[in-house]
């Protein structure tokens, strides 16, 4: 379900202590591989409406407690660039805390390859439409956002849409004024559920029943937040809808989830936060 409305109004709307709260109970919230990732303690999943309403509220907590910020993607164009006039993929984000635009340009072919019913090898392909091989940089860079590969690279322009929703962690180029992201630096971004507690409880807070004090620094190294070097196991969903900015925000990603049992409680979408923790937090009817 896409989120339709900005940062700072979901902000407003929802509790602060939102994020302290799930992991005061015990549960696990990550950033892996771009995306939101909850475990509950209870073991319970986490319903996907109340994932979608509260997705982009505790992604935003998260980044602030750890003090980092986060691209999302927006959308893509082809030119030829620079003296040589090399054909080029000019990549356009927007970063989640600051909403300040980026970019990033990886090499391309412009041209066909050979003789085709839609024109001649050499010939200029349609604008937004690019060719490369496995030896460009471009294909390393998908390959690592674990999304899935289209049978023929060719085709690759029409998967870009598959990139929103993603969150992304770059280091801006050397010696540049721009806002022009390093596209060797360009990965899914990783926040573990360790660093997240760290970052958001205090260090010696008894946040779970028979957990020892926490004695280790409370300052977060940036080799703790790292882009994802993971296997590619999860599948990332593509964006349709579109926020305030006109793109996808953040989504749901790779685990299950299901709506509560019909019972004489209020469905998830019509619980306060509150009654939605104690609810989720319980133990379930046939324990």
């Amino acid at each position: 379900m896409a989120i339709h409305t900005s940062p700072v109004t979901v902000a407003t709307q929802e509790p602060s202590e939102l994020l302290h709260r799930l992991l005061a109970q015990g549960d696990s919230v990550s950033i892996e591989r771009g995306q939101l990732v909850i475990h509950p303690a209870s073991g319970k999943p986490v319903p996907a409406n109340w994932m979608a309403q509260h997705n982009l509220t505790l992604t935003l907590q998260i980044l602030s407690a750890v003090g980092v910020d986060a691209y999302l993607y927006r959308s893509h164009a082809t030119g030829r660039y620079g003296r040589h006039k090399q054909g080029g993929l000019t990549l356009q984000f927007q970063s989640v805390i600051g909403r300040a635009d980026a970019y990033t340009i990886f090499n391309v072919e412009l041209t066909r390859a050979r003789d085709t019913a839609a024109g001649k090898k050499g010939s200029p392909l349609p604008a937004g439409q690019f060719r490369i091989s496995k030896d460009y940089q471009l294909y390393h860079f998908w390959q690592a956002t674990c999304l899935p590969m289209p049978r023929r690279l060719s085709a690759l322009h029409d998967y870009m849409g598959k990139l929103k929703g993603i969150l992304f962690t770059a280091s801006l180029t050397a010696y540049r004024t721009d806002a022009r992201l390093d596209t060797r630096t360009l990965l899914a971004l990783n926040i573990p559920a360790p660093v997240v507690r760290l970052a958001v409880l205090p260090d010696n807070s008894r946040t779970i029943v028979g957990q020892g004090p926490d004695n280790s620094r409370t300052r977060t190294s940036d080799k703790e937040i790292a882009p994802t070097q993971q296997p590619c196991g999860l599948r990332s969903f593509s964006g349709t809808g579109e926020n305030t900015h006109g793109k996808t925000v953040i989504r749901n990603h790779g685990h299950t989830v299901a709506s509560f049992p019909q019972s004489s409680r209020k469905p998830p979408q019509e619980q306060t936060v509150d009654e939605w923790l104690a609810d989720y937090d319980s133990p379930s009817a046939s324990a």
